[in-house]
Formats: C-alpha cells, sequence, structure tokens
C-alpha cells in the first residue's frame, strides 16, 4: 500500500472515531434521561455497537502507524423539548454516518478498510431504522415530572458527576492505552479494555443515580488524558490511579447515608484494583499464538443498569 493511502486512511478513521465517540455519549446519555425501559435498553445496545465500530477503526489506525484520536469527539445533541425531537437527533447522527462513510467507501482502495467502512455502513442503517420506530412510539412515552428537586442532594451529585469525569477521563485513557499495545503486548492490551470495560460499567451506574436524582450526567468531554504508550508507563500510571480511585470511593461511600448508593460505591471502591494482574502480564514474556487468538476481540459496555451482577 502507497503511504499516501495510508495516511488518507488514518486521517479518515480517525474522523470516524470521533464520530463514534459522540454517538456513543449522546445516545448514553439519552437512554439515562428517558425513563423507559425498552427505550433504555435499544439505546444502551446500540452504543455497544457503536463502541465496536471505534475499536475497529481504532485498531486500523494504530495497524497502519498512526495515534487514534480516543480524545476528539463530534458535536453531542444532549437535550431536546420532547422524546420525539431527541430520537431525531439521533436519527440525524446515523443518517451522517451513514453518508461520511459512503463517501469514505468511494475515496480508498485498501480491501481492509473497506470492509470495516462496509460493516459499520450495516450497522448505521440498522440502527437509523430502530431509531425510526424508537421516535414513532415516542409519543406513547410519558416522562416523570423532574419539577420537584431535592436541593439536599444537589451537593451529593455534584459529587457524583466528579466521579463520573473522572470515570470518564479514565475510559478514554485506558481505551487508548489498549489500542497503542495492540501489536506490542497482546496480554497487556487485553486486560487494560477489560478494566476500561468496567469502568464503562461504573459510569453507567453513577450516571443512572444522578439522572434518578432529576439532575443531569456530567458528560462533557475530559479536558485532556495522558498519552502512555511505554508499558512500564502505563502499569504504573494503572496502579497508582487504581488505588487512588479506590480510596476515593470509598472515602466517598462512608459520607453517604442512603443504603443504596453507598452499596453502589463501596462496590466500585473493590472493583477498581487491577494493578496486581497488569504487573503480571507486563512480566509474561511468554504467549503462544494461540493464546493471544483466544484474546477477547469484542468490545462492550456491558448491562449499565443491572447494577448487582
Amino acid at each position: 500500500m502507497k503511504d499516501i493511502e495510508r495516511e488518507k486512511i488514518i486521517q479518515l478513521f480517525n474522523y470516524n472515531i470521533a464520530l463514534e465517540h459522540s454517538a456513543i455519549i449522546q445516545y448514553l446519555f439519552h437512554a439515562y434521561t428517558i425513563k423507559e425501559a425498552e427505550t433504555e435498553n435499544q439505546l444502551e445496545e446500540i452504543a455497544r455497537e457503536e463502541m465496536r465500530h471505534l475499536r475497529m477503526f481504532a485498531h486500523k489506525v494504530v495497524e497502519y502507524g498512526g495515534e487514534p484520536a480516543i480524545t476528539d469527539r463530534a458535536a453531542v445533541f444532549l437535550r431536546a423539548p420532547t422524546i420525539e425531537e431527541l430520537i431525531q437527533f439521533d436519527i440525524d447522527a446515523e443518517l451522517m454516518a451513514i453518508k461520511e462513510y459512503s463517501l469514505q467507501l468511494k475515496d480508498i482502495s485498501d480491501e481492509s478498510a473497506k470492509r470495516i467502512l462496509q460493516r459499520v455502513i450495516d450497522d448505521e442503517t440498522a440502527h437509523s431504522e430502530i431509531f425510526k420506530k424508537m421516535k414513532e412510539n415516542a409519543k406513547l412515552l410519558q416522562k416523570e415530572s423532574s419539577s420537584q428537586i431535592d436541593e439536599n442532594r444537589a451537593k451529593i451529585v455534584e459529587i457524583l458527576n466528579n466521579l463520573l469525569q473522572k470515570q470518564y477521563q479514565k475510559i478514554l485513557e485506558e481505551l487508548f492505552q489498549s489500542f497503542i499495545l495492540r501489536h506490542k503486548n497482546p496480554y497487556l492490551s487485553d486486560e487494560i479494555e477489560q478494566k476500561a470495560i468496567d469502568k464503562m460499567k461504573h459510569f453507567g451506574w453513577i450516571a443512572e443515580e444522578i439522572s434518578e436524582s432529576g439532575f443531569e450526567p456530567d458528560v462533557s468531554l475530559p479536558t485532556s488524558i495522558n498519552k502512555y504508550q511505554n508499558e512500564k508507563d502505563i502499569v504504573i500510571s494503572n496502579k497508582e490511579a487504581d488505588e487512588k480511585s479506590s480510596k476515593e470511593f470509598y472515602e466517598v461511600a462512608n459520607n453517604i447515608n442512603e443504603p443504596d448508593l453507598k452499596w453502589i460505591l463501596e462496590r466500585i471502591s473493590k472493583r477498581e484494583i487491577h494493578y496486581t494482574d497488569l504487573e503480571r502480564f507486563l512480566n509474561n514474556k511468554e504467549i503462544t499464538a494461540k493464546e493471544v487468538k483466544a484474546i477477547i476481540s469484542a468490545l462492550t459496555v456491558g448491562n449499565l443498569y443491572n447494577k448487582r451482577s
């Protein structure tokens, strides 16, 4: 492949990463704020598929010698006067992505990149049809009134949104690390990807608690992330961050009187410790081809709403 074609794919696919990133955040935010179980589940499932798309684009960028633009995000549309208008934003996002990816499909010749684009176009086409049906049913949905908000929870929500932002930052950092390590140390890459998946669950649990309190989750893009690429630096930074995060969740939980929220925060505190395994993976130099092949290849947020699983 010519260098000019390689550079074109890196540029296009990094743009696609930003589109998928924005879709993930938009759909998850809508899932947190629309109070209807089936709609929440559908939005969550579509967000999972967008994460898989982001992962496919990022791996191709790294394969071709680029750095995945994990901190870039296109515009997100989070609020609308009605649920129907809110879902129209999602329809528009899918149609725009289909148009963009179809143009890219005609503009490149690399067959592996074209296969990724065609797969994503097929998914986005299906998503647009799902959203159209969702919009038709939206008029039947009734949002609970949030006119009476317990102002005493405002301080707790502020703390939760701070934790939410930190989880968002770590998700981006760990996804970046996982993508960068894909060909250097597949075992370590997979372990960090699983850490990111855990934090996606934590992100969902916290965001849902905030939404149920009548407030909005803060899904603004973190201002910066640490882009460590050296294996040792990645392991050390994750160890330090996990210890700090676990302690922070535990301290917040100790100052919360609500049993359900306290339980969630304590659980996150216990789940934040992974660094022992990371050190083990770093020291494991005997990775067989069979073991590499067995590494998980699909990215998922898991069930954001089943907190006790």
